[in-house]
């Protein structure tokens, strides 16, 4: 292939794997493709990546394929009917036929105009292709991210949510902070300063759950403040948060944050805390005041 191949080029080749109806993880798709396809040839590795992140993301939008666990899909019946119908291509264009994706398109890029099917973003703007594919990576990132949380120990939790907060401007990078020395010690697993001169705390709990808190655990955590005499609090969980829970944190007077895994993932992610930059892009366009004594 001479060209660099387009996300159209992707779409039907990682669709074909799933062909076999059953579920497939994503770190089989690059397999596959170098076995049968001469994509990853001609493509540079890591915009290979973005282009599987891409597909794939599109084509959960769409109902194409369904996420069935982590880093897990598998073909529905709309996607296999559309390889029944034995397309010799795949484009964006052609996923439009579906509300659900339309509707995703158009919540997202409202300034896109259609384009013809055989362009390599069908009616996307590169730009909003680029930030439509970085998003589906971040997404992948984050849901990789929250894994390796999940498998490391309490302890290294509780560090890991030091850190975010430190990164994210609250305390001293300099102070290893107070914590606790065991899980929910008098119901508070750290204290951290809520900015360098100290001026006032804020408690922190970190539980490393599967199962949602619930309202209870958010009422013990806010009881215990005030053994620390602290108006301020942030809990965090590798799970979620119940309805009721949430309910009661808008319902109080003390200020408690509830961050869930997902979130805690994506914060991850926007303070650089487990991650690092794989490569950085300049999305540039014409400067028309350089060119107004022309």
């Amino acid at each position: 292939m001479e060209e660099v191949p387009k996300l159209q080029d992707y779409m039907l080749p990682v669709l074909n794997l799933f062909a076999d109806n059953e579920e497939h993880l994503y770190k089989e798709i690059p397999a596959f493709l170098e076995s049968r396809y001469a994509l990853l040839e001609a493509d540079k590795p890591n915009r290979s990546k973005v282009m599987i992140n891409s597909t794939i993301g599109y084509f959960v939008k769409a109902l194409i394929l369904g996420k069935t666990g982590h880093q897990r899909f598998k073909i529905t019946d709309r996607g296999l009917e559309l390889l029944r119908k034995a397309p010799e291509i795949i484009t964006v264009q052609d996923l439009r036929q579906f509300q659900e994706f339309e509707a995703f398109i158009q919540s997202r890029y409202k300034k896109a105009e259609k384009a013809d099917a055989d362009e390599a973003a069908g009616s996307i703007v590169p730009e909003d292709a680029i930030e439509s594919a970085y998003q589906v990576h971040k997404e992948n990132l984050a849901d990789e991210l929250l894994e390796k949380v999940k498998q490391g120990t309490w302890k290294f939790f509780e560090m890991l949510v030091k850190d975010l907060l430190v990164a994210m401007g609250y305390g001293d990078p300099y102070d290893e902070g107070q914590l606790a020395q065991k899980p929910a010690d008098g119901g508070i697993d750290g204290i951290i300063q809520e900015d360098k001169l100290g001026l006032d705390i804020i408690c922190i709990q970190a539980k490393k759950w599967e199962n949602p808190v619930g309202r209870p655990e958010i009422q013990k955590f806010t009881g215990s403040l005030e053994s620390k005499h602290a108006k301020k609090g942030v809990f965090i969980t590798t799970s979620n948060f119940t309805a009721e829970a949430q309910e009661y944190v808008r319902g109080i007077e003390k200020k408690i944050v509830l961050v869930d895994g997902k979130r805690l993932s994506e914060l991850m992610i926007d303070y650089d805390v487990g991650v690092g930059t794989l490569k950085t892009y300049k999305v540039k366009q014409v400067d028309n005041d350089y060119f107004l004594i022309a």
